[in-house]
């Protein structure tokens, strides 16, 4: 993610472009990696839909650098609005970089502006979603398209759209995972005072992020001293005088933020890690286990066992994780609250 455009028309709703715009600005204000971000249109200033005008925006340049995201910005829709000029030159240029697509971009949709994408003709035969307000709306704008509704934001491969208003935020820290990895996303997310969300049938969290929908900083901290340790023995008495609680309040604590104990979390991370090297490194099961945390390759296999369908082997063969216990809704011992 070295290059993030944002496309902005008249009537843009605020939200929709400051949301995932401060999410991307902040990996460069906590030291993660560089982000060369520009706002895009085609006129040099709007008026959004509130009360205020948007000023200094760039034209829309031909083409789009390699491996950019590019977010299409939502706004009020009128019927004055899509016959406006404004809109056909936006519509006009996403058609054009639909046919001329640089490798590696990623279109994002925000709300209302799947509507800019459908018109496009960028949305045939994709899934995608958009305000609640406004599905059946492009449902009959655009009949090719399967528009999914009860979602926080779809991704079908490089087309990502999300419900609006502040699910473009959720989608941006998605977008930040996947290119700067979850410790990353977790920072930007707690940098910004936001939590990770789920809606429905949304792609599974990881562990890592999955137990992070709470404000309490030092639970976040215990989190943080936990997953930066697991080829470690970290104790529950160390975590405590660290977070600068008895270990009966943190673990009381911990449980209530979370809605699963300290070492049911220990196991979760160490579980996903696992299986990420599983797929991804040559490593032995010896160095695997030893990573992880476990002490033989008996008690990781006792552990494995109990959150996973398949055997080690069988999992590295077809270079894929299934769905774990852990992420089984019908699990009793890893189920968040």
């Amino acid at each position: 993610m070295k290059s993030v455009h944002f496309l902005m028309i008249p009537s843009a709703h605020v939200l929709d472009l400051a949301g995932p715009l401060q999410v991307i600005h902040s990996i460069g204000e906590i030291g993660a990696g560089t982000v060369d971000v520009r706002c895009i249109g085609p006129e040099v200033s709007v008026g959004a839909f509130q009360p205020l005008t948007l000023t200094d925006i760039r034209p829309l340049p031909h083409t789009l650098p390699p491996d950019s995201v590019l977010f299409i910005v939502g706004s009020k829709l009128t019927p004055a609005l899509m016959r406006s000029s404004a809109w056909r030159k936006a519509v006009d240029w996403l058609a054009q970089l639909g046919r001329d697509r640089p490798d590696g971009l990623r279109i994002c949709g925000v709300c209302t502006g799947t509507f800019l994408l459908a018109d496009a003709g960028l949305l045939d035969g994709r899934l995608c979603t958009t305000h609640h307000r406004f599905i059946a709306r492009l449902r009959a704008a655009s009949p090719k398209t399967t528009v999914l509704e009860n979602r926080v934001f779809v991704e079908d491969g490089d087309l990502l759209t999300s419900a609006g208003v502040t699910s473009g935020i959720d989608l941006a820290l998605h977008l930040v995972a996947q290119a700067f990895g979850e410790d990353v996303a977790i920072q930007v997310a707690r940098e910004n005072v936001v939590n990770f969300r789920r809606f429905g049938a949304d792609p599974e969290l990881s562990a890592a992020t999955r137990y992070r929908a709470h404000g309490n900083q030092r639970i976040h901290a215990v989190q943080d001293a936990i997953a930066t340790q697991l080829g470690g023995r970290v104790t529950i008495d160390e975590l405590a005088a660290q977070a600068g609680l008895s270990e009966r309040h943190l673990a009381r604590l911990f449980l209530a933020e979370t809605g699963v104990s300290i070492k049911q979390y220990q196991i979760a991370l160490r579980m996903d890690l696992a299986r990420r090297l599983m797929t991804s490194s040559r490593l032995s099961l010896e160095n695997i286990a030893a990573t992880c945390g476990y002490g033989s390759v008996q008690a990781f296999r006792a552990n494995w066992n109990k959150h996973e369908r398949l055997p080690p082997s069988l999992l590295r063969r077809g270079g894929g994780a299934p769905r774990s216990d852990a992420q089984n809704p019908h699990s009793q011992a890893m189920t968040p609250r």
